[in-house]
This record gives C-alpha cells, sequence and structure tokens, in this order.
C-alpha cells in the first residue's frame, strides 16, 4: 500500500507542474512600458545659457513675464504708478502758535550761598538748632512762648502756637543759611531759605513772627494784620 500511494503523490505533483506550465505558455506576453516617455525626455534636456557682456548667465530660451493675478479689481483699484514723478516739498507752516514749542527758560545761576543745616531743632516761633548752630533768622523778631493773644475778646495761646506752627514747617528739612564755617558757635542772626522760599518771609507773612524794623518784611506783616493771619487772627 505504501509503495502505491508514493507512486500515485509522484504523479499528482508531476501533472500540476505540468498544467502550470502550460497556463504561463498560453497567455500572450505584454510589451514592456518605459519609465519615461520621450516627451518627458525632451523636457528634461538642458537648454543652452547665453553668457552676457556684464557676466551674468541668461537661458537662452524665450521667457515670458509672469502675470500678476489682480485680486478684487472692482473693489480694490491699484494705483497709476508708471511715470509717477514724486517731489518733496516743504512743510507747511502750523496752524497756530499752539502747535510751536516753547523756547528753553535761561537757567540762571544759583549765587546764594551757605550752609546746608540738617535736623533743625525749632526753639522759638524765628529760631533753631541745627549742626551745633544756633541760627536767628534775620528780620523777625520771635513771639515769646508765653505770649496770649486776643481775638474778638477770645485769648488765646498764641506764642506757643507760632512756635508749633514753625516746627511742623520746618520737620524733616534742611534750610540753607548764610553761616560759614568755621565760625563762632553763638547765636548768630542769619538769612536762610528752603529751595526758593525765604524762610524770614514765610514766618512773618502767615503771622508766626513780627518784622524786625529795618529787616525789609514790614510790608508782610502788614499783609498778615490785615489778612489776619497767625496771630492776629482767631485761635485755630
Amino acid at each position: 500500500m505504501k509503495p502505491t500511494r508514493s507512486a500515485l503523490t509522484k504523479i499528482g505533483a508531476a501533472a500540476a507542474i505540468c498544467v502550470v506550465a502550460f497556463v504561463v505558455a498560453s497567455v500572450p506576453s505584454l510589451p514592456r512600458q518605459p519609465v519615461f516617455s520621450d516627451a518627458m525626455l525632451a523636457e528634461a534636456e538642458p537648454q543652452p545659457v547665453q553668457i552676457l557682456e556684464s557676466g551674468s548667465r541668461q537661458s537662452a530660451g524665450p521667457t515670458e513675464p509672469a502675470a500678476s493675478r489682480a485680486i478684487a479689481p472692482d473693489i480694490v483699484a491699484p494705483p497709476e504708478i508708471s511715470g509717477l514723478g514724486l517731489e518733496r516739498i516743504e512743510a507747511r507752516p502750523p496752524l497756530g502758535e499752539l502747535g510751536l514749542a516753547a523756547p528753553p527758560k535761561p537757567v540762571k545761576p544759583d549765587d546764594w550761598e551757605g550752609t546746608v543745616l540738617y535736623r533743625p531743632v525749632v526753639t522759638s516761633s524765628a529760631s533753631f538748632e541745627a549742626m551745633g548752630y544756633t541760627i536767628l533768622v534775620a528780620g523777625t523778631e520771635p513771639i515769646r512762648a508765653d505770649r496770649s493773644c486776643e481775638f474778638e475778646g477770645v485769648a488765646w495761646r498764641c506764642g506757643e502756637r507760632a512756635r508749633l506752627a514753625f516746627r511742623y514747617w520746618l520737620r524733616g528739612r534742611a534750610p540753607l543759611c548764610q553761616v560759614f564755617p568755621p565760625a563762632e558757635r553763638l547765636p548768630v542772626a542769619a538769612v536762610c531759605r528752603l529751595g526758593k522760599q525765604d524762610v524770614g518771609a514765610w514766618l512773618v507773612a502767615n503771622g508766626w513772627a513780627y518784622a524786625r524794623p529795618g529787616g525789609g518784611y514790614e510790608k508782610a506783616e502788614a499783609v498778615a494784620r490785615k489778612a489776619k493771619m497767625g496771630v492776629f487772627g482767631p485761635p485755630d
């Protein structure tokens, strides 16, 4: 049985091989298609190059300008730039004086000389101590601390109020006074200022000190009396 089965298997395999060979032989052969056509090879051929006098290279073949694509010509009209000449003209004058820049203000030299006195301590309505100096504000007379003033029948302690007003105004500031080291550490009458403010003028004009005769603050005291400022007015 086994030799017979083996023989039959071999016969079947040989028959299958013959059938496959017959089928392949009966199919007509297809023409072989080229990968690139003749037209494609012609387009790929290099074009001759013309060398200009300037040394640049230019293709000898015809070149056409690239056409620009119009974008919404019925809405956006392109400007006419062919033959347009530009000319620079002078700027027009301003419509008014407000458009003109103001000339810079001349800076005046500061001819004020003196000593900056830090951490002043007020001792009266027209004097203070600082850095070892005892300064009496020139042109003024202080109001005594025990002075009592009367306004429309009401008495009040104007001396203490005047000293307190000067203390509040001078606190945390450093006046510039016309004292020059080395100087004797004695009470000295000096003209002082804070920035551009005359200390003596401020005291007299606000009614917290009297004007010394001939000191230059008589008009300021008259204004303070008329306006009822400081000790010449009501208690506050």
